[in-house]
């Protein structure tokens, strides 16, 4: 018998095309119901690629009363009615929000079409996208006699697009709270809102008119509205985490590891649930192959853009501590912790219920090779394929305990440091960026600078079968880093660990840009130079 193979549905974002065409659909329905029961407006932030807009298709199927696509679902238990409203769905996703025009033509095109589509006969034909809005919400639930649901996805497209253009900016604001201002003028007609994106604007003017919105993005009850738990991870993908098994020629256990060190890691409350990057995981299993998705999913332009205008020590970037009001926050170029956390480059390690508090940390794997070669070109002058394949090169010297082949690719990693780095920032500031950037380079399992009793070694790495602590000094010599290790313990934790040990010392030098001398100490404490080219 032909066992029947599994349709991941990777970039599929209609949910009436994945249940019709009998792909795989994790059922998020019994918590999109209760969210529809106890809230009337909401408000969600998440990382782009997380299936939102799933989330918003799914809700749009379940108001228009399609009772045959969610049989078999959890909600199909208890829901009985299954009764019809008129929905009005916008997906700025797919518009040029950059121009403030097309942006207008977009949302006035989308009103015409839902005015044929319920027959309002609109006075409002010349009249501002706000007004045109009002009056469809109004004459729609009138001529019906139901509630209108609203749905808006992507709504700060047009904002970050923008972010750098004062002027589109402007008028993409002048354009869109109007827009937003109906959620509250229109109250009585309205049934059901929920507006998703990825940046936290939701106390931004944008929404001055609309202050009914409910921001749920850090309620513990919808922390896995969005994304894949563990437990959905073996209830809805054993077959493919077998298939992997296979292809890699191992267990279960250990393709499920290798999935929770690469995509999980994500968390959005302060309850301790975490969830896998959902698109990064259909691709996983789609390709039968653990790579790298996220990234080439696209990078946020937001984010580079203010990357390239932040003066922040980026290495910095870890063991933060931060209150939901500062994570909710606009960001700016003082502080890009907001944004690091709303782009999901960083995420909730830990909550500190006296303080309420949250740890951030980067989320997983994946995140840190993004992150890598998002600032591959910035800090360490290569392009961002180049720092990849070095990146890749630096993890499989480390995985076959080949140290002096991980000391030469890491001395052509650094080889092309530009000297604007030095110029700009101080010498210490610049010598650690760069540290970080190797940190994320070498990507399995690391911790740059893992918190001990005693200080901080600047890189812990962790493999399979070996442990290496390497501390860089700076116009420093590498017999000074490795006392360093010894005086401090540094190796004490990592000793009962059954791996085997390797400490690593390295002399970096500001004036040349580069690292002169490497000794490493072996597990039967034997040392061995290396000296670059």
């Amino acid at each position: 018998m032909i066992k029947r193979k599994v349709k991941y549905p990777v970039g599929v974002q209609s949910f009436e095309k994945i249940r019709t065409q009998g792909a795989l659909y994790v059922d998020k329905t019994g918590i999109i119901a209760e969210l529809i029961d106890n809230l009337n407006y909401a408000f969600l932030s998440r990382p782009r690629r997380f299936g939102k807009s799933l989330l918003l298709s799914t809700i749009e199927a379940y108001f228009l009363g399609k009772k045959h696509l969610f049989e078999g679902l959890e909600i199909s238990q208890y829901e009985e009615d299954w009764e019809v409203y008129p929905v009005f769905h916008f997906d700025l996703s797919g518009t040029e929000a950059n121009d403030p025009d097309k942006l207008e033509g977009y949302l006035n095109n989308q009103i015409s079409q839902y005015e044929e589509t319920y027959g309002v006969v609109s006075d409002m034909k010349y009249g501002s996208v706000g007004e045109r809005f009002g009056w469809l919400i109004e004459k729609t639930s009138k001529s019906t006699g139901k509630g209108c649901v609203i749905l808006v996805d992507e709504y700060d497209k047009g904002i970050q697009e923008t972010i750098d253009n004062k002027p589109a900016l402007e008028k993409n604001q002048q354009l869109l709270r109007p827009f937003f201002s109906q959620l509250k003028t229109k109250d009585q007609y309205i049934k059901f809102a929920i507006i998703t994106g990825v940046a936290r604007f939701k106390h931004y003017t944008l929404f001055s008119g609309a202050n009914n919105l409910q921001d749920i993005s850090f309620f513990p009850e919808y922390a896995d509205i969005c994304g894949v738990t563990l437990e959905e991870l073996q209830k809805y993908f054993r077959q493919g985490i077998l298939s992997l098994a296979e292809d890699y020629e191992t267990d279960e256990e250990d393709i499920t590891n290798r999935l929770l060190q690469k995509y999980d890691g994500y968390r959005f409350s302060r309850k301790d649930l975490h969830v896998f990057n959902p698109f990064s995981l259909l691709c996983a299993f789609s390709k039968n192959s653990l790579g790298e998705y996220w990234l080439l999913s696209g990078t946020s332009k937001v984010f580079i853009d203010f990357l390239q205008q932040a003066n922040y020590d980026l290495s910095q970037i870890h063991d933060i501590w931060a209150s939901e009001t500062r994570l909710s926050s606009l960001f700016d170029t003082k502080d890009p912790v907001p944004l690091l956390f709303q782009t999901g480059y960083l995420t909730i390690a830990k909550y500190n219920r006296d303080l309420e508090e949250y740890l951030l940390k980067i989320p997983n794997g994946e995140v840190r090779g993004a992150l890598f070669q998002d600032l591959a070109p910035m800090y360490l002058g290569i392009p961002a394929t180049d720092g990849a394949k070095k990146a890749r090169m630096l993890r499989s010297c480390l995985m076959k305990c080949d140290l002096v082949g991980f000391v030469k690719t890491l001395d052509s990693l650094i080889a092309n440091v530009p000297y604007p780095i030095f110029d700009k920032e101080s010498k210490e500031n610049a010598y650690h960026l760069i540290v970080y950037c190797l940190c994320l380079a070498v990507g399995v399992d690391n911790r740059c600078e893992e918190p001990l009793a005693d200080g901080r070694p600047d890189l812990v790495a962790f493999t399979e079968k070996y442990i290496y602590i390497i501390e860089f000094k700076l116009d420093q010599s590498a017999e000074s880093a490795i006392k360093q290790i010894e005086d401090n313990g540094y190796a004490r934790p990592y000793l009962a660990d059954g791996r085997a040990v390797y400490r690593i010392g390295a002399s970096f030098s500001s004036e040349e840009r580069n690292i002169q001398r490497w000794l490493i100490q072996n597990p039967d404490g034997e040392t061995i130079e290396i000296l670059p080219k």
